[in-house]
């Protein structure tokens, strides 16, 4: 057994989440967890350390099978060697996919804010869709990108399982934005960096969802959320369609450097098998998180989680608490840091990271509870 308890103190070790917030808040914003890295990660790190050199590198073929491999016994999907180009992490290939693809993109909001400053980075324009939502369970309204979409969108970005609302899209979903996709000739540049923290249902990778799909997408991952690495990051591509790959790596020419030699090792021993036990014992204690802080927010008046179906960031609705701006609220009043929901597209809400030993989540719904219940009160009087 994994103790996923256990308490880490990161404070001091030039941490983003903890020592970069501008404040001595509870933080449960960014997106890496609050748990030691998986034993056999630490240990392949450690081996790599033995070697006293750390001289130029390149891309070993163990990690490329390790990852074929893993695609392979996890979803039944088959990888070609030459379909994997190596990036740095998944945003950088995410940009590259978007220059390659000689247009306009379009997506839909709320969305990822990393995937919201992708038209900046690659110099087009956006057009952004809001998702359909339904009782607080989002869907993409095809209807509206339909009307939305302009004749120079040439990209459409999805994030799969979604960031920030935690879905898992189904087959149909995924066949309907195949279907659009070629009705409009998009490629399609698919976000699946949280693939294997599914908590309900099954994660399909866009690629391998038929020939078409394969042929007109790019799908980028890491090891970087499920292996707690993303200060090693290290990410890749897959792109069957080899003009398409060609384009990729044409954009990608002269940005990067040689890989990380840490990274390289963390990454194959994440998707090599070993840590498959680790993984299965994650996965069920951030479900017992999830189910614990959707009955914890139930009792918060005004405040409404939306089921995780994947990933360690629940979506807040906070727009029936009367508390207009919950972000800078839930700081100032609750000292808990969250991810503000405009940065998402999407006002009066907030993203909370419950990716940390129950402990630390107890304290930070404690805190944000009494707050609303302060706050209602002073409302009263």
């Amino acid at each position: 057994m994994f103790d996923f308890d256990k308490e880490i103190t990161r404070k001091g070790t030039n941490c983003s989440k903890w020592d970069h917030q501008g404040g001595n808040f509870i933080p449960m914003w960014v997106a890496d967890m609050d748990f030691p890295l998986a034993p056999p990660i630490m240990d392949a790190i450690q081996k790599r350390l033995g070697h006293p050199v750390f001289g130029y590198g390149g891309y070993p073929e163990e990690a490329a099978e390790a990852v074929i491999q893993h695609y392979q016994e996890v979803y039944g999907a088959a990888v070609s060697r030459d379909w994997i180009v190596w990036v740095p992490s998944v945003m950088p290939g995410a940009n590259l996919a978007c220059r390659a693809g000689g247009g306009d993109m379009i997506y839909n909001t709320p969305m990822y804010t990393h995937i919201r400053r992708l038209p900046k980075e690659a110099g087009v324009n956006v057009v952004e869709v809001p998702m359909r939502e339904d009782s607080l369970h989002y869907t993409l309204d095809f209807a509206a990108m339909e009307q939305a979409i302009t004749p120079d969108v040439k990209v459409f970005v999805n994030c799969n399982p979604h960031n920030p609302v935690g879905r898992v899209m189904t087959r149909s979903e995924l066949e309907e934005i195949d279907d659009f996709a070629d009705r409009h000739s998009l490629l399609v540049v698919s976000d699946e960096i949280h693939c294997e923290l599914i908590l309900e249902g099954h994660h399909i990778p866009y690629f391998a969802l038929n020939e078409h799909a394969e042929q007109t997408s790019i799908t980028l991952s890491s090891a970087g959320k499920i292996g707690n690495i993303p200060g090693l990051p290290l990410a890749f591509a897959i792109i069957p369609n080899k003009e398409l790959r060609k384009s990729f790596q044409e954009e990608a020419c002269g940005l990067f450097s040689h890989p990380n030699e840490l990274a390289i090792a963390a990454i194959s021993a994440a998707y090599d098998g070993s840590c498959k036990e680790w993984k299965a014992q994650l996965i069920a204690y951030l479900r017992q998180n999830r189910n614990y802080l959707e009955e914890r927010i139930r009792k918060i008046p005004g405040l409404h989680a939306v089921h995780n179906e994947a990933t360690y960031l629940c979506w807040i609705d906070a727009r029936e608490s009367g508390i207009h701006d919950p972000y800078t609220f839930f700081r100032d009043k609750a000292g808990v840091r969250l991810n503000d929901g405009r940065d998402y597209g999407k006002e009066g809400f907030v993203r909370l990271n419950f990716g940390c030993p129950r402990k630390q989540l107890t304290e930070a719904l404690d805190r944000m509870e009494e707050a609303v219940r302060k706050n209602r009160y002073v409302e009263m009087i």
